[in-house]
């Protein structure tokens, strides 16, 4: 196969950030590595509740889509029609997962602006 360590780690990353969506919520347990700024804790929060069911959602759509277009990317290359071609699908799928990371970086942000002390 033709894909890169870019793409199995963007889907890695992608499926770890899902994870850790349906953790929050379903056992209330929150990564300070992926959803919180690394000098702040979960002892800061005012409103665990309100900052989990605010966050959830918008971290496994951030992560499923960022895993798909990791896949997208394995798959895509294994059947590219012409080296152009792929270079161009491929600079199109790295935009968007970049772009899906700096959206989710400013969701975070304003999360830990409502819900923090």
């Amino acid at each position: 196969m033709d894909f890169s360590i870019f793409d199995i780690l963007v889907t890695v990353c992608g499926l770890y950030m899902a994870y850790c969506a349906v953790m929050m919520k379903t056992k209330g347990r929150i990564n300070s590595g992926v959803v919180m700024s690394r000098s702040l804790d979960e002892s800061q929060l005012k409103d665990k509740e309100g900052f989990i069911n605010y966050l959830w959602w918008k971290l496994l759509a951030v992560g499923l889509l960022c895993a798909a277009s990791g896949i997208f990317n394995m798959t895509y290359s294994k059947y590219a029609a012409s080296s152009t071609q792929y270079m161009i699908i491929q600079l199109i799928i790295n935009a968007v997962f970049f772009i899906l990371l700096i959206i989710y970086g400013l969701i975070v942000v304003k999360a830990q602006k409502k819900y923090m002390k």
